[in-house]
């Protein structure tokens, strides 16, 4: 199949595109990211997230040298003949920081799908992860879901993983943790359509809220460290790839 990634460049983006390199490796793949960093100025701690982000994101480069990445920032504009030019079969998106449009999600034949870092409906947006960690919620989740329109992680429910809260590890750990799972979920997902099946979606059920970066209130009541100057990417990237 012809496969088109869209991502962030971020640590978490690039550690999901090393556990999904094997199983890609036997289609055609193209890789477009977006940089995004306006938001995290607003608080010095996200600020601070972010450099540090950054520092793991060189981590994983060498692990992923078989992709060729290309900066698209405006997929519903000037970069949506590019986009078009890789005629994907299937697209998978993956913390990437555009709100796709209707043209852009009818471009390849088996839909787009996307691998939210949160379990919906209960917590669509951003920094999922951190809005369950300060509600101490027991387990965190990640959701395969389609992006039928513009509305943000409303789409039919592909698959849906659950990995352990660790409280005794910083936000961006568990993060990290929990994309082994979510992608596992994707490639389930490539090789049922590869092998002409089609993906039992089902539409969300219930109601949900909409989060966005957090505000100095919720970022002083948390409880843990938004990183550890110790975490590393090294412990998450797959052996074959350190």
């Amino acid at each position: 199949m012809r496969i088109t990634l869209l991502i962030n460049y971020d640590a978490a983006a690039l550690l999901a595109l090393a556990y999904l390199q094997p199983a890609l490796s036997k289609h055609q793949v193209c890789v477009f990211y977006t940089r995004h960093t306006a938001k995290v100025t607003v608080s010095p701690m996200l600020a601070d997230l972010s450099q540090f982000d950054a520092k793991l994101t060189h981590q994983a480069e060498s692990a992923i040298a078989a992709f060729s990445l290309e900066r698209l920032d405006d997929i519903n504009g000037v970069d949506f003949a590019r986009y078009q030019q890789t005629k994907p079969d299937l697209v998978i998106s993956i913390r990437h920081m555009r709100i796709l449009h209707d043209a852009a999600i009818a471009v390849p034949k088996h839909g787009v799908i996307n691998l939210h870092s949160g379990a919906l409906p209960a917590y669509q947006g951003v920094m999922a992860t951190f809005w369950a960690l300060l509600n101490q919620e027991e387990h965190l989740g990640t959701t395969l879901h389609y992006i039928e329109n513009s509305a943000i992680d409303q789409g039919a429910i592909i698959a849906s993983s659950h990995t352990p809260a660790r409280y005794d590890h910083s936000y961006l750990w568990n993060v990290l943790n929990i994309y082994s799972a979510g992608c596992a979920n994707v490639i389930d997902a490539v090789g049922r359509l590869h092998n002409g099946e089609p993906l039992d979606a089902r539409a969300q059920a219930g109601g949900g809220a909409y989060f966005s970066f957090p505000d100095h209130a919720a970022l002083t009541s948390f409880q843990l460290p938004l990183f550890d100057p110790s975490d590393t990417l090294t412990r998450f990237l797959p052996r074959r790839a350190h």
